[in-house]
């Protein structure tokens, strides 16, 4: 506030200012600065009393009626058109100002007011008024928007640097989780000299030939024992030789055999829950390690270049006010792939509302790129503030489409898909094949899709998206359900489709010339919390389709290659409609199993397009 009222202190001196500098007998920029001015709508009032004190001052009075009756002209003129349109644009204002300043200058010509001025200056000061008002206009926009946000750069640093802070302690934590221990796959020297020091023990220590057999240094049976647990070990059985000689010397051998047994099981069961809680903690570092990539990925993924763009800044606000949409709090930032984002708190000058459209060709035309404003903004701008976020706007665009028939005999579909549009620029088609069919399959494949949106809506990466699914289907491990995994992104600004893969039948890629396989043959998700994800990338043009479907639309009877009849059948659709494609496919398959489905077949297709 401080800052404005040392402006405006200043707009009013200007403003007498520019009653002293004449030409020929004219003022003509007193008409100039008055529209320039109040255009601005930083106080109107006082700002025509500065202009009217300056006129009474420094102006002959014949000519400081000309002007004030200009100016008034033009006052009602601006505010005609403001309470008409809710705005009146710079060069409205200046055609107002020339006729205006016009009509004067010819009226006191007729009444023969003035004693130097002619009809050839009259029509050089009502031109002259008209370029000056639009220079002027852009002056004192520039001005009144000097030293815009120095503060708040600092407290976003702040914040970035206490992000990664707390990512390198998540990172942390994930690696000493990681570094605990390793996975034990069998008993280790110590643990097998505790079985037998518990097997002896509890057998040998009552009986009477105890010490026959353990403190005669020729005994054998120290040899016969180690042998035996050492059999054990590898086959989970004694062996059987072992056993008949530990006889000749041991009456209880059989008593011996019954509780190493036990004991190994015992021992067994504690390994296998002891790597169990391995696995957990492999998760919980998972875990841990997406935490860490979110914080990150939040601190570093924007950078605030507003102090840097200062022009392009001033640009769109005044190309909104021109449109009556008066800008608060702006920024632009600079993503990590280069994208601009534009924010900021918008709201009508006047009652009444204007388009969003409106305010995104002023965004477009300031930032001198194509802007659009971001998925689920509202479409009027009012009165009342409203934050407001714009993004550069993509080069593609997708349609898409999806059919699917259940298994014969059944009554729900196993089979799940899911479209999603993320705010990165990324449309992303998923789809996850249920083992088996029925409710079953549909819940666990819908579980899967459910909790992948999740994340890549919260901003994960792929990668960690389906890490951290994986990592919860493992800890659910209910009925042995595993699911597939078929994940196609896009991005809508540069045409890179990134597959990823995880048990999932192939994809399609339909070119203009040619049909391309992408295949793979990893593991379902929740086999395994150790997961190998590996993604393929490839380059799309205008026009091309990723053609998506389960196992189920492969299984031909009879066929070899179903892939390849596949790719042929892609091949002769003549249709460029992904509804009609996909419809397409899932019949010609049907085709080939003499209209059976024996299994639940999903077909889901996108197209990318050129805007």
């Amino acid at each position: 506030m401080k800052r404005l009222s040392v402006k405006q202190v200043v707009l009013y001196l200007g403003g007498i200012l520019m009653c002293r500098v004449s030409w020929a007998g004219c003022f003509p920029l007193i008409p100039a600065y008055f529209t320039a001015v109040y255009l601005e709508d930083a106080s109107r009032g006082m700002q025509s009393i500065a202009l009217l004190a300056g006129l009474v001052v420094f102006v002959p009075v014949t000519s400081a009626v000309k002007y004030l009756m200009a100016m008034l002209v033009i006052m009602v003129t601006i505010r005609l058109f403001e309470w008409a349109e809710g705005r009146c644009t710079t060069l409205c204002a200046a055609i107002a100002a020339t006729i205006a300043t016009f009509m004067m200058g010819a009226a006191g010509e007729l009444l023969d007011m003035r004693d130097t001025a002619g009809w050839l200056a009259t029509v050089l000061e009502s031109l002259f008024v008209f370029a000056a008002v639009l220079l002027g206009t852009r002056l004192v926009d520039l001005f009144l928007q000097l030293n815009l946000l120095p503060a708040e750069q600092a407290e976003g640093s702040y914040q970035e640097q206490r992000l990664g802070n707390y990512a390198d302690s998540f990172n942390g934590l994930s690696r000493i989780f990681a570094q605990m221990s390793s996975v034990k796959k069998e008993l280790s020297t110590e643990q097998m000299g505790r079985i037998q020091n518990e097997l002896t023990g509890s057998l040998c220590m009552n009986c009477n030939q105890c010490a026959l057999c353990w403190e005669k240094e020729e005994s054998p049976m120290y040899s016969y024992l180690a042998y035996m647990l050492q059999s054990m070990q590898r086959t989970g059985e004694p062996d059987h030789e072992i056993v008949v000689q530990m006889q000749e010397y041991c009456p209880y051998t059989d008593a011996v055999v019954q509780e190493a047994l036990r004991i190994f099981e015992k021992a067994r069961l504690n390994l296998a829950w002891y790597n169990r809680l391995l696995e957990n903690r492999e998760i919980i570092a998972q875990q841990l390690d997406a935490m860490a990539y979110i914080m990150e990925d939040c601190a570093n993924e924007i950078t605030d270049i507003t102090n840097e763009n200062r022009q392009l800044l001033a640009e769109v606000k005044y190309r909104a006010k021109e449109r009556g949409i008066l800008l608060r709090q702006p920024h632009i930032y600079r993503a990590r792939d280069n994208r601009l984002q534009f924010v900021c708190e918008a709201y009508t000058r006047y009652s009444g509302c204007i388009a969003m459209k409106e305010l995104a060709r002023a965004v477009s035309m300031g930032l001198e790129r194509g802007m659009r404003a971001k998925k689920d903004e509202r479409t009027l701008i009012s009165g009342q503030a409203l934050a407001v976020t714009f993004e550069e706007d993509a080069r593609f665009h997708e349609t898409h489409a999806a059919v699917r028939r259940v298994k014969d005999g059944g009554r729900v579909s196993g089979d799940n898909y899911s479209f999603l549009e993320l705010d990165n620029g990324q449309a992303v088609m998923m789809l996850s094949d249920g083992m088996g069919s029925g409710s079953a399959a549909c819940k666990e494949s819908e579980l899967v899709l459910e909790l992948l949106e999740k994340f890549l809506e919260a901003g994960f990466s792929k990668t960690t998206a389906l890490k951290m699914m994986n990592s919860a289907m493992v800890i659910r491990g209910e009925d042995d359900l595993y699911s597939t995994v078929d994940i196609c992104s896009v991005d809508l600004y540069s045409g890179v489709c990134e597959l990823y893969k995880i048990g999932a039948a192939t994809t399609f890629i339909r070119h203009r010339e040619y049909v391309e396989r992408v295949v793979s043959n990893s593991l379902p998700v929740g086999v395994s919390y150790r997961m190998d994800i590996a993604s393929t990338q490839k380059q799309l043009a205008s026009g091309d389709f990723l053609i998506m479907m389960s196992d189920g639309v492969l299984e031909y009877p009879g066929v070899k290659a179903p892939e390849s009849e596949m790719c042929d059948i892609i091949r002769e659709l003549d249709t460029s409609h992904p509804g009609q494609m996909a419809d397409a496919v899932l019949e010609a398959a049907l085709a080939r199993t003499g209209g059976k489905a024996r299994d639940d077949m999903t077909v889901l297709v996108m197209g990318l397009w050129e805007k």
